[in-house]
């Protein structure tokens, strides 16, 4: 007997190889004074803070990460370019949580952990297609599963389909979480001519 692991959902989790700068560091601190509240927590007015001078090099090694995940997952023979679209800060305090969602105008989202201890934070990815029917789970496997809590730390850097729904559970421990999330689109060509299905992105 085999299973077949069809149709997962691929979560990339790398490391940054480098701590960041001091300059990196103080504009991500000087964003906290430039913040909106949601539902949960607080997160940047400026959406696009990787365009933002200071951090022009972080954006280069995530974008680099972003085509490693094109390239070893998506593994497409179209001739497209990925590119990280809107950046935003999230600044998360004890108690305080980010409510499931997805993101969408998106092909791909990411998120970078500026500052996280494993012990006390994670992302929880949610799965989309929920059950007809339920059953308690016994023993918990990659097919049964409805939700999956990831520990992430300082330095982590996770890449998911778009569509994939993720939250932030109640904050534990005293530190501040910073993350910073980012969407990522595509350039050039998708699709088929010979199928009518071809588009052009420029």
């Amino acid at each position: 007997m085999i299973v077949l692991p069809l149709f997962p959902e691929p979560i990339y989790v790398s490391k940054l190889e480098r701590t960041l700068t001091n300059k990196e560091l103080k504009t991500i601190d000087e964003y906290k004074k430039k913040t909106t509240k949601n539902l949960g927590n607080k997160f940047t007015t400026d959406s696009y803070v990787l365009e933002h001078k200071t951090l022009k090099n972080l954006k280069k090694d995530l974008t680099k990460m972003v085509i490693d995940y094109f390239d070893k997952i998506v593994c497409t023979n179209n001739s497209v370019t990925p590119y990280i679209t809107q950046s935003w800060l999230n600044y998360t305090v004890t108690n305080q949580f980010h409510p499931s969602h997805f993101h969408t105008n998106s092909y791909v989202s990411g998120i970078f952990y500026v500052s996280a201890e494993k012990e006390f934070d994670h992302v929880k990815f949610n799965k989309s297609t929920q059950q007809q029917i339920y059953l308690s789970i016994l023993r918990p496997n990659e097919f049964n599963i409805m939700s999956w809590v990831q520990p992430v730390q300082t330095g982590d850097v996770l890449l998911f389909p778009a569509p994939l729904e993720h939250e932030v559970l109640p904050k534990k421990g005293t530190n501040t979480r910073i993350s910073l999330s980012f969407n990522v689109f595509v350039k050039g060509t998708i699709g088929s001519k010979e199928n009518l299905t071809e588009v052009v992105l420029k």
